[in-house]
C-alpha cells in the first residue's frame, strides 16, 4: 500500500525500541536471506509510532545498514500506532465507478481521525461475482505522518519504495511461512513497545487488522499490565468478530479461530503466557518468520536471527513485498 517507485527494497521495521532490517532473495523457487540485522533504538527517538528525534533515528538506521552492509538504497517499510488505520469493510455490490467514494465514506465513518487530507490506500481481498458483498481492506494515515518517515530516510540515504502497514505484513509472513489452509482462521498479534497490531487472517486473508496502543504504568508490574491489555483487547476484537458474524452468516466467529501467532519484542513479555491461557484458551505459539526461509549468511547471522526471531516477522514481512515487485 502506498507506492513510491517499482525497485525491490529490503524490509526496514523502524519501532519504538528497536530496527529490524531484512534482505531477501529468491532462487529456483526458494526464499533465502543473506542479510538480517536488529539494533536498538536511541531512547525517545521513536514512542508510539511517532518518530520524535529524527536526526537520532536517521543516524541508528544509517550505522544498522554501515554495520550489516545493506548497500541498496531503497528500502520498504512499515507504519503502525495511533496514526494509522487499517480496517475491513464490507460493502453491498455496486457501480465499479462509484467504489473508492464509497470505501472512502465508509473509512470516514470508522476512522478515530479526519481523513481529509490523510494517505488512503485499498485493496479488494474478496470479490466473489455470485456475492452482494464486495471485502475490502482500508489503510489510511494521517497527513505529515509518512512526510516524516521519507524525512528520516533520506538524512539516512535512503527512500521508501512502498510504505505497508504492520498488519500486512504480518499476513505475508504467515502465508510465505505457514501455507495456511484457506478455510482455516488465526490470530496474527504483533505486541510492540507501545503498539499492539492484531490482524485475524482466514487463510492469508485479514479478516480484522486493527491498531491498539498499548500504556502500562511504571514499575515492576508493567509487563504484567500489558498482558492483561493484550488480553482485554483480543476479548473486544472476539466480540466484534461475533458481532460480524451475527449479521453475516458465512462469516467466521472467534469460535472458528484455531490458534494464535505471537510476535514482537512483547510477546515474551513476563505473564503474557498466563493470562492467554486463563483468558482466552485458545492454543498458541511463537510466530517464526524464518519457518520456511533460508538463512544464507554466516553462523553470526544465524545466531542473531534465531535470537530474535520473534521480533523479525513485521520486517521479514516487508522484505517479502520488495519480492513480490520484482517477482
Amino acid at each position: 500500500m502506498f507506492p513510491f517507485s517499482n525497485l525491490r527494497p529490503f524490509g526496514l521495521d523502524i519501532g519504538s525500541a528497536t530496527l529490524k532490517a531484512v534482505e531477501l532473495e529468491r532462487k529456483n523457487g526458494t526464499i533465502t536471506a543473506p542479510r538480517a540485522a536488529i539494533a536498538s533504538m536511541p531512547g525517545g527517538a521513536f514512542s508510539g509510532g511517532v518518530l520524535l528525534d529524527p536526526p537520532a533515528a536517521a543516524e541508528a538506521i544509517r550505522k544498522l545498514c554501515r554495520e550489516h552492509r545493506f548497500r541498496g538504497k531503497h528500502v520498504i517499510t512499515g507504519v503502525s500506532g495511533s496514526d494509522v488505520f487499517v480496517a475491513r469493510v464490507k460493502l453491498e455490490r455496486g457501480a465499479p465507478e462509484t467504489l473508492a467514494a464509497r470505501i472512502r465514506e465508509r473509512a470516514c465513518d470508522a476512522a478515530p481521525f479526519s481523513l481529509e487530507q490523510a494517505y488512503l490506500d485499498y485493496q479488494l481481498i474478496d470479490n466473489f461475482s455470485d456475492s452482494q458483498w464486495v471485502d475490502v481492506l482500508v489503510a489510511a494515515v494521517k497527513p505529515g505522518r509518512l512526510d516524516v518517515l521519507q524525512d528520516v530516510l533520506r538524512r539516512a540515504g535512503k527512500r521508501a519504495t512502498i510504505v505497508d502497514v504492520v498488519s500486512c505484513a504480518l499476513a505475508n509472513v504467515f502465508e510465505v511461512n505457514y501455507a495456511p489452509a484457506p478455510s482455516a482462521v488465526s490470530g496474527l498479534l504483533h505486541v510492540g513497545a507501545s503498539t499492539l497490531t492484531v490482524c485475524i487472517v482466514r487463510g492469508s486473508t485479514p479478516l480484522i487488522a486493527e491498531e491498539v496502543s498499548l500504556t502500562t504504568v511504571a514499575g515492576e508490574t508493567a509487563e504484567l499490565n500489558r498482558a492483561e491489555r493484550v488480553a482485554i483487547e483480543l476479548e473486544r476484537i472476539f466480540e466484534q468478530m461475533d458481532e460480524i458474524a451475527d449479521e453475516h452468516p458465512l462469516e467466521p466467529g472467534s469460535g472458528q479461530i484455531e490458534r494464535l501467532f505471537l510476535s514482537g519484542g512483547g510477546a515474551r513479555s513476563r505473564g503474557l503466557p498466563e493470562v492467554l491461557k486463563e483468558r482466552i484458551g485458545l492454543p498458541f505459539e511463537e510466530l517464526n518468520p524464518f519457518r520456511k526461509i533460508e538463512l544464507s549468511g554466516s553462523d553470526t547471522l544465524s545466531r542473531l536471527v534465531w535470537d530474535h526471531a520473534h521480533c523479525m516477522p513485521v520486517a521479514v514481512g516487508l522484505a517479502l513485498r520488495g519480492l513480490d515487485e520484482r517477482g
